[in-house]
């Protein structure tokens, strides 16, 4: 089981699930304890200690079975004739959640089953395949007693491999996808810590993972008996970090990290099922093979490990191994970084404005060898790639960032390293006076599409291998008036917009008309007489001349989620709209004509009935902001109700940087609304106004955000307030506030600054930042460069003055950075010692967010009896009586 993360944990039998009403003095707890007690016998739920259950209409609200409704949305590679999708059964089930794991400096570890705990949390219940052309619907066949992780389509889209994932072991399964039988391919368990997914090779024949070592002994047990203290020393080293959980804290745990991070890099031959191990087990952190699996990059994690920073930070090496796994090459090293600090060398190593380190090192997926990215050096300046005469002038180039005049020249390059991996056997493949970003092929490995940065903006080259280099510029950067939103990348990263697909090789790959001419682009319009206006290009690759394609009507929104051909003649598209449940479709792009797939279904009649307004609030100042609500679907406009409001402060330096984020969030409202197991719009179907206000901290002149925080967020609930009362939509005497993490920490902050709010509910807050005094959120300046900031923004420091009734929640094992649960355990101890109405529910085995099925439903049971006992059926102010 998972250690204690801190002292709150070992006292939660102390300060557990209370409620103390706030006419009990602090002295009277302990008396109180025996009728609070009592009063959970006869069915006081507020202080019921077991799990509890919600009123049945949000308990089916939680426990909707979405997976029911289905969205066609990544076709196999290949011929893309199916599409794969995972059937969840909801909710993870506690069992899951709580199964014994160990939190070793933000690795998580399922140590009976060899596993990253994400995959025993996440897994599924199966795998299905469909065939789009015909609607058949295959069902994958998954071992009895296993459950699924991690399934990956074979290169050529016939076969998925997957993790079977038992109780006490991990093993590796390839599906067929025409029949969906399944089978064994290792009786070798798979030690899935930190590669987390099957990799196949280029043909398709073998997978490339990490197993469990030969030989390997028990896991490591913890001494009976310590032997020394715990040990810290540092000698005038400013090492400034964040504030971590669950670091590695003993020697002993050091042992037990690199036991279940020590692994076998192996061959499975899925025909055979013979192994071919490779090199000795070590630390593994990643792996990235060569399409012919002769050679693989491997990075290893190295010791000393720290007690600083979670293990993402420890020192690792970059290698290549060849078959027999010998070391053939060292390409990379980082030192252990012990800080966070930006003004720290090792933590700022990478960030400087010249990088003449390798970049992106990755196998060639077209021939033997290893591609990287690299500045040239100062010898080697030189003209910028061959063009060809023919082809268009490219923009205006802009030299690679730098810090001299002189560096400022240098070219950029992207280089071919073959074996043996030394200083002569590296070529140039491309060079460049601009910034290169992103390098992709073609599917048959002659054409290199290269991403480049120039000072008139980003755009695309195409650079004809097989013919002397023969360069084009494939698109132009677009202009500042130009509003569209460019997207592209069907399996993998594409930086502006050109269309990629899985290759043959198992890497993404541009996607190149038959004919070899054209390339493909698609996107969004801005346009205010439609909802959206989605459109597809054909770019000819040599002249760069554009065709419209496609274009929708604008009449609902249109996600086009993946061509069926190159040709771009076919593709699977959503459509919706904010009243129509999103559809997938098989799209003829010539005629216009879909044929539906999907037949979802409203799964949440009672929320899509429901009444939603957008509301623009304006404070004092001036500041304009928007706010969501939703209202019960019976709704009588004039109503006044009991309101809940959720929310989360971001900061802005100005309104037009907010007014930009706002029209990109608005984008949201044109779709349909679909809810998660912890929406609070829930709770309209217990009477109350969900109030969803952004809540935008501003920078005043000369000053940074959060030196405003307490006075923005003041003036914010004070404006939705006035606009809300002012339509006569809530009862200004009947409000709740809630948020999760910086929401919690924002909302006991208004509860302690504002007398608003009857109720508040924070779940998995920070509420001291004397805990945090090397920065949080977006605030980078420590605690004695912003003192006083960080005084005002500590809710605990007034907890005095807090206002309304506050129910807390914590994960016990909150990973999150700066949310440590002692933050709530010390909140609950200082409001119950000022006689203020709190409570504190402690979740175990939960992250930063519950997700088993057993915690929702407890919350949703606490919070709604919470809402109802403080704010629905709290009493407003009598009137004063006439004279």
């Amino acid at each position: 089981m998972p250690r204690p993360t801190s002292e709150s944990l070992r006292s939660l039998a102390l300060l557990g699930l209370l409620a103390l009403p706030a006419a009990f003095p602090a002295t009277a707890a302990a008396q109180n304890q025996a009728s609070t007690n009592g009063a959970a016998a006869k069915g006081d739920l507020l202080a019921e200690e077991g799990y509890v259950t919600p009123p049945e209409a949000i308990a089916k609200l939680v426990t909707t079975p979405r997976d029911k409704n289905i969205s066609f949305t990544s076709p196999s590679p290949g011929a893309r004739q199916y599409f794969m999708r995972t059937l969840s059964d909801g909710l993870p089930s506690l069992k899951y959640v709580g199964k014994a794991h160990h939190n070793l400096g933000g690795f998580q570890i399922d140590q009976q089953g060899n596993r990253e705990r994400a995959l025993t949390m996440r897994s599924t219940a199966g795998i299905e395949v469909t065939e789009w052309a015909t609607g058949k619907r295959i069902p994958v066949s998954i071992p009895v007693g296993a459950r699924v992780g991690a399934p990956v389509w074979s290169p050529d889209g016939t076969q998925i491999a997957f993790f079977a994932l038992y109780d006490d072991a991990t093993q590796l399964y390839v599906a067929d996808a025409a029949t969906g039988k399944s089978r064994p391919v290792s009786p070798r368990t798979v030690l899935a810590t930190t590669i987390t997914q099957p990799e196949w090779t280029a043909d398709g024949v073998s997978i490339v993972t990490v197993l469990v070592p030969d030989g390997r002994g028990p896991e490591p047990k913890e001494p009976a008996l310590a032997s020394g203290p715990m040990v810290r020393l540092n000698e005038n080293n400013k090492l400034k970090t964040r504030t971590y959980a669950d670091l590695v804290m003993t020697p002993f745990e050091k042992e037990l990290l690199a036991y279940h991070m020590n692994g076998q890099l192996a061959v499975v031959n899925t025909k055979t099922k013979a192994v071919r191990k490779i090199g000795a087990p070590g630390l593994i952190r990643a792996i990235d093979a060569s399409p012919d699996a002769q050679y693989f990059k491997v990075t290893y994690v190295e010791k000393p490990f720290s007690y600083a920073l979670p293990v993402v930070s420890y020192g690792a090496r970059d290698v290549v191994l060849d078959a027999s796994g010998a070391v053939v090459k060292e390409v990379a090293k980082r030192p252990l970084r012990e800080s966070d600090d930006p003004s720290d060398p090792m933590a700022a190593r990478g960030r400087a404005t010249v990088d003449t380190s390798k970049r992106d090192i990755r196998f060639h997926p077209f021939a033997p060898g290893l591609l990287y990215t690299q500045v040239a050096p100062m010898a080697a300046r030189g003209r910028a790639g061959a063009g060809n005469a023919a082809a268009p002038a490219a923009p205006a180039a802009a030299p690679a960032r730098a810090d001299s005049a002189t560096a400022a020249r240098r070219n950029d390059r992207l280089m071919h390293w073959k074996a043996p991996f030394d200083s002569s056997s590296a070529t140039v493949l491309y060079e460049t006076a601009n910034r290169i970003t992103a390098t992709r092929f073609n599917d048959a490995g002659t054409i290199l599409f290269v991403t480049e940065s120039g000072t008139a903006g980003t755009f695309e080259q195409a650079v004809f291998l097989s013919e002397n280099n023969a360069k084009y510029t494939v698109v132009t950067p677009r202009r500042g008036a130009d509003t569209t939103q460019v997207r592209g990348g069907f399996g993998g990263r594409q930086p502006d917009g050109l269309i990629t697909r899985p290759g043959k090789k198992g890497v993404p790959v541009v996607m190149v008309s038959t004919d070899g001419k054209f390339v493909f682009r698609m996107g969004t319009a801005a346009d205010t007489a439609k909802v959206q206006n989605t459109w597809v290009e054909k770019i000819e690759i040599k002249t760069g001349s554009m065709s419209r394609l496609y274009e929708s009507d604008g009449k609902v929104v249109e996600t086009i989620s993946a061509p069926l051909d190159d040709d771009f003649s076919k593709a699977v598209i959503q459509r919706e709209s904010a009243t129509m449940l999103p559809q997938s479709y098989v799209l003829t792009l010539a005629t216009k004509e879909a044929k539906q797939l999907t037949q979802n279904v409203d799964l949440m009649p009672e929320l899509s009935a429901a009444v939603k307004k957008n509301i623009v609030a304006r404070r004092a100042d001036g500041y304009t902001f928007n706010v969501k609500v939703t209202l019960p679907a019976d709704y009588k406009e004039g109503t006044r109700l009991p309101a809940m409001f959720w929310f989360y402060p971001y900061e802005y330096d100005n309104q037009a940087a907010y007014d930009r984020a706002a029209t990109q969030n608005a984008q949201r409202d044109r779709r349909y609304t679909t809810y998660g197991p912890r929406s609070l719009a829930f709770l309209v179907t217990q009477g109350y106004a969900v109030v969803e206000p952004d809540a935008p901290i501003f920078a005043s002149e000369g000053q940074l955000p959060n030196d405003n925080y307490v006075a923005d967020l003041r003036n914010n609930l004070s404006a939705v307030i006035d606009a809300l009362d002012t339509l006569a939509i809530v009862d200004r005497h009947r409000l709740g506030l809630g948020g999760h993490s910086y929401g919690a920490f924002s909302t006991v902050n208004a509860m302690v600054h504002t007398p608003f709010f009857k109720a508040g509910i924070a779940g998995d807050g920070a509420y001291n930042r004397t805990l945090t005094p090397n920065g949080f959120q977006s605030e980078r300046r420590d605690i004695w460069a912003g003192r006083q900031t960080y005084l005002d923004m500590s809710p605990f420091l007034y907890a005095d003055q807090l206002n309304g009734a506050l129910l807390m929640y914590h994960s016990t094992e909150d990973q999150n950075v700066g949310t440590d649960p002692i933050n709530s355990t010390r909140m609950y101890h200082a409001l119950m010692g000022l006689g203020k109405t709190t409570s504190l529910y402690m979740y175990p085995y939960e992250d930063h967010g519950p997700i088993a099925k057993e915690t929702v439903l407890d919350q949703w049971g606490r919070w709604v009896a919470w809402l109802d006992k403080y704010v629905k059926n709290a009493n407003a102010p009598k009137k004063p009586s006439a004279m």
